[in-house]
C-alpha cells in the first residue's frame, strides 16, 4: 500500500490555490471581508474553502477505508502546502503559526471527513 499518492497531494494543493483566487476575486461581494482575502478571515470564506475541500475528499476517496483516509491525509497535505506558500507570498503576519496550525487542522477534518463520506458512498454502491 502506497502512502503517498502525488496526483492527490496536487489536487488538494490546487483545490486551496483556487479556493482562494476566487476569494480574492470576489472578496468584497460574497464573503462581504473588511480585512485581506485570507479564508481564516470571513465566516463565509471559511465555509467555501471547507465546502470544496470535503468535495476534494471524497472524489479521492478508495472503496477502503483505510486508502480513503490516506488519499484524505494526502490532500490535507497538498492543501496545507498550498496555504503556507500563499501566506509566504502574501506575508505572513505575526500569528502565522496559529494560523498555519488552525488551517492544519481545518484542512486534515475537511478532506478526512470527506474522504470518509466517499468511502460511505462506495460502501452503500456494493451492496
Amino acid at each position: 500500500m502506497r502512502y503517498t499518492h502525488w496526483k492527490v497531494v496536487i489536487l488538494g494543493a490546487a483545490t486551496f490555490v483556487a479556493a482562494h483566487l476566487v476569494r480574492t476575486l470576489a472578496w468584497q461581494i460574497w464573503f462581504h471581508g473588511s480585512y485581506d482575502p485570507w479564508f481564516l478571515n470571513s465566516g463565509r470564506a471559511m465555509a467555501f474553502t471547507v465546502a470544496l475541500l470535503v468535495v476534494t475528499g471524497a472524489m479521492v476517496s478508495a472503496a477502503n477505508r483505510r486508502e480513503s483516509i490516506i488519499r484524505g491525509a494526502n490532500a490535507a497535505a497538498g492543501a496545507l502546502a498550498a496555504m503556507i506558500a500563499i501566506l509566504a507570498v502574501i506575508g505572513p503576519g505575526t500569528l502565522f503559526p496559529i494560523v498555519i496550525a488552525f488551517g492544519a487542522v481545518i484542512a486534515v477534518a475537511s478532506t478526512g471527513a470527506g474522504a470518509l463520506a466517499g468511502w460511505g458512498v462506495h460502501q452503500t454502491r456494493k451492496t
